[in-house]
C-alpha cells in the first residue's frame, strides 16, 4: 500500500471535517420535535472525519479493509436513535467521509450541496407532515369549576385547529390533564394566548412546548 503524503492526509482530513460540519449544520437549522441532541451533532461531525481517515488508510488493500472493519465491529452504539430521520444524516456524513477519503473530493462537494438544498426545500415545506401544528398544549382543569366550556372560549379565539392528543384523570380531585396538538392564528399571540388561558377559572396549569409536525401519538 502506497504511504499517502501529509498534504494529501491533511487536506482530506481538512475537507471531510468542513463537508461534516456543513452538514450537522444543516442537520441542526431543519431539526424539529422533541429529540435533538448535541451529542448527535458531534457525533455526525467526527464520523464524517473518521470515515475520510479510514478510506485514506484502506486506499486500495483488501487486507486493511478487513483488519480495520474487524477493528469497528467490536465497536457497539448504546445509544437508540430516537428519529428515523436521524439515520439519513448519519448515512449522509458516511458517504461524504468514504466520498472524501477515496479522492472523490468534488463529488463530495456536489453532493453535500445538492443534498442540503434538497433537506432545506423539504423542511421549508413541511413534507410528510398531516397537519401544521405548531405546538404541545398541556392543561389542568377542573371540570367541576366549568374548566371546559371556558377554556374553549379561548381556543375559538386564538387557535386555527387542535387536535386532542391524550386525557387523563388526576386522582386528586376529578382534576383532568389534557394534552393538544394546536395551530395558533398568529404565533405572535402566543403570549397573550397562554396568559388569558391561565386566568381561565377551573385551569391549574398550562404547558406549552414548541413541536411542529414531530410528536408520535
Amino acid at each position: 500500500m502506497p504511504t499517502l503524503s501529509p498534504v494529501t492526509v491533511v487536506f482530506g482530513i481538512a475537507v471531510s471535517f468542513l463537508l461534516s460540519l456543513t452538514i450537522a449544520l444543516v442537520y441542526k437549522k431543519t431539526h424539529k420535535g422533541l429529540s435533538y441532541s448535541q451529542s448527535f451533532m458531534f457525533t455526525l461531525v467526527l464520523l464524517g472525519t473518521l470515515v475520510s481517515v479510514v478510506m485514506l488508510i484502506i486506499g486500495s488493500s483488501i487486507a486493511a479493509a478487513f483488519t480495520l472493519f474487524g477493528a469497528f465491529s467490536l465497536i457497539r452504539f448504546r445509544t437508540a436513535v430516537k428519529d428515523t430521520k436521524d439515520i439519513s444524516f448519519v448515512f449522509w456524513v458516511l458517504v461524504t467521509g468514504m466520498a472524501v477519503g477515496t479522492g472523490n473530493v468534488i463529488t463530495a462537494i456536489i453532493e453535500t450541496a445538492f443534498v442540503s438544498a434538497i433537506v432545506f426545500a423539504l423542511s421549508r415545506i413541511n413534507f410528510g407532515s398531516l397537519n401544521n401544528f405548531d405546538a404541545i398544549l398541556t392543561i389542568v382543569s377542573d371540570p367541576s369549576r366549568g374548566a371546559s366550556g371556558n377554556y374553549k372560549s379561548v381556543f375559538d379565539k386564538y387557535l386555527k385547529r387542535t387536535n386532542l392528543l391524550n386525557a387523563a384523570s388526576r386522582s386528586a380531585g376529578g382534576k383532568m390533564e389534557l394534552s393538544f396538538h394546536v395551530q395558533l392564528l398568529r404565533v405572535e399571540d402566543m403570549d397573550k394566548f397562554l396568559n388569558e388561558l391561565r386566568g381561565v377559572s377551573g385551569i391549574e396549569e398550562v404547558n406549552m412546548v414548541t413541536a411542529k409536525g414531530d410528536i408520535e401519538y
